[in-house]
């Protein structure tokens, strides 16, 4: 797999951030509920109700300011992009990080779930950023 440059971008710009809230929180406990809330809403959709798994997905992917600043070429990359080369811009940080490396786990393990919402934000953030006259 090749490293897509937006999300490498990303990760790297909220790395610092990312590590401050992980090391915050207890991050077995938070992953252990959000295991549970996965097993119990297979087919979650996104909406206004929260819970620890969908949080997670939050905190780590949707940051709309980060792709405001993005020019629409890197947009397009981005806009073709999946989940799972987030997942592999993550990874790279996984050996130093153990707290990245638990939560690449908890990704990889719930990849489809995850993947799902990932498709949700995507179309979500392409079509405010067309309307907002992007060029996707």
């Amino acid at each position: 797999m090749t490293l897509n440059p937006v999300w490498a971008r990303y990760v790297s710009e909220q790395m610092l951030d990312w590590l401050n809230w992980l090391r915050n929180i207890h991050l077995k406990s938070y992953l252990d509920l959000s295991q549970r809330f996965i097993e119990l809403n297979p087919y979650y959709v996104p909406d206004a109700s929260p819970s620890e798994a969908a949080e997670l997905f939050d905190r780590m992917i949707v940051n709309e300011e980060f792709f405001e600043k993005v020019s629409d070429a890197g947009v397009r990359v981005w806009a073709n992009s999946g989940f799972d080369d987030f997942l592999f811009a993550l990874q790279i940080y996984a050996p130093k990080y153990p707290e990245i490396n638990m939560v690449c786990n908890f990704f990889v393990a719930n990849n489809v779930w995850f993947k799902r919402l990932y498709q949700f934000f995507r179309a979500e953030l392409i079509l405010k950023l067309r309307a907002e006259g992007r060029l996707i």
